[in-house]
């Protein structure tokens, strides 16, 4: 058939089938279109993309997470001169514990503003809870005077080994073996392997993120049973010494549960919220993957929780966390006063 011989050729109009002419739904063939679309959108997007879709709410977030975590800097260095000032023995360890605080808010941060950064800035955050976990064992160790004297403060006391979370088992009949420094040793080996378990754990994750996302993907489910024991074996270790020192005089239960509210901060709420986008059709919000956009809420979250989280460290660290600490002191000053008052007879 020759077109160019049809006399209508010139006011005919051609189209496919498929397509409509009906402009009266255009607004909801965008919805689905974007719909469509932002499901479709990369999970690991570019800064370029990333920034096109925040739009001009990328800046008042970046400002607000930038004052969250220079609040958090300045408790940090607040709350060590606190410690400074009634344990210096400590402050080692306790500037490790302390940088917990900080150090995941800036994770969050970092991770707010490049979202293929967000594996690597979770791997950090969680790491430095668990290198946390073990210096505050060796702190509590420390302020109690070492392993030997916790021993003798404590007397003929036994070691409390049904205590979180193995308390939680139904049948429950772990021993209580004496406290005894080699006692304290197993603990320090079970709180130690927190943070070199988890390490090999995370640097594996990593290279496998590294040569497929697919594969990672696939390999996560399989090695959380090792990341959970582990967990718990710590969790486990650290709260049998919170006993042990609370029998020598110590006070370490309050700094101990901030620090382990902020291990299920990094871990617990950091898994649950990445399961939503699975669980629930979640809508699209500014262009974004509903995975990409809930990640930023949780990194935003985070940075709040840091923030509150270091508010309540600094309350806690402000004082010493040994009754028997302020005992010597005031022993101290009750040498010196009487010390002054027989050189003031002598004269």
């Amino acid at each position: 058939m020759d077109l160019s011989a049809d006399p209508y050729v010139g006011v005919r109009n051609l189209s496919p089938r498929h397509i409509s002419a009906d402009k009266t739904n255009s607004k909801l063939n965008d919805a689905f279109n974007t719909t469509l679309l932002c499901h479709n959108y990369s999970l690991q997007p570019d800064f370029g993309s990333y920034l096109a879709a925040l739009q001009s709410y990328a800046v008042a977030l970046w400002l607000s997470g930038f004052a969250i975590l220079l609040t958090v800097c300045c408790l940090y260095g607040l709350t060590l001169r606190s410690v400074w000032r009634h344990s210096r023995s400590s402050l080692a360890s306790a500037a490790v514990v302390l940088a917990v605080y900080p150090v995941v808010a800036a994770s969050s941060y970092v991770a707010t503003i490049v979202p293929r950064a967000m594996l690597l800035c979770e791997a950090i955050a969680q790491q430095v809870v668990m290198v946390a976990m073990y210096h505050f064992y060796c702190m509590m160790l420390t302020d109690c005077g070492g392993a030997e004297k916790l021993v003798s403060r404590t007397g003929e006391n036994f070691l409390e080994t049904r205590v979180l979370p193995c308390c939680c088992w139904p049948c429950c009949v772990i021993p209580r073996p004496q406290l005894e420094k080699r006692n304290l040793l197993r603990i320090r080996y079970l709180v130690l392997q927190l943070p070199v378990i988890q390490a090999l754990i995370y640097i594996t994750l990593l290279i496998i993120w590294a040569e497929d996302m697919l594969l990672y993907v696939r390999s996560v489910a399989y090695v959380q049973p090792l990341v959970v024991a582990s967990i718990l074996a710590g969790v486990w270790g650290a709260v049998m010494c919170a006993r042990a020192a609370e029998a020598a005089g110590a006070r370490p239960r309050r700094r101990l549960l901030a620090l382990q509210v902020a291990l299920l901060v990094v871990k617990l709420q950091c898994g649950a919220v990445k399961m939503l986008p699975q669980l629930f059709a979640l809508p699209c919000v500014m262009a974004l993957h509903p995975s990409v956009f809930v990640n930023l809420l949780q990194n935003t979250v985070t940075m709040v929780e840091m923030l509150l989280l270091a508010l309540l460290a600094w309350r806690l660290y402000s004082s010493p966390s040994s009754k028997f600490v302020d005992k010597i002191q005031r022993a101290v000053m009750a040498n010196t006063e009487d010390s002054l008052e027989a050189k003031a007879v002598r004269h």
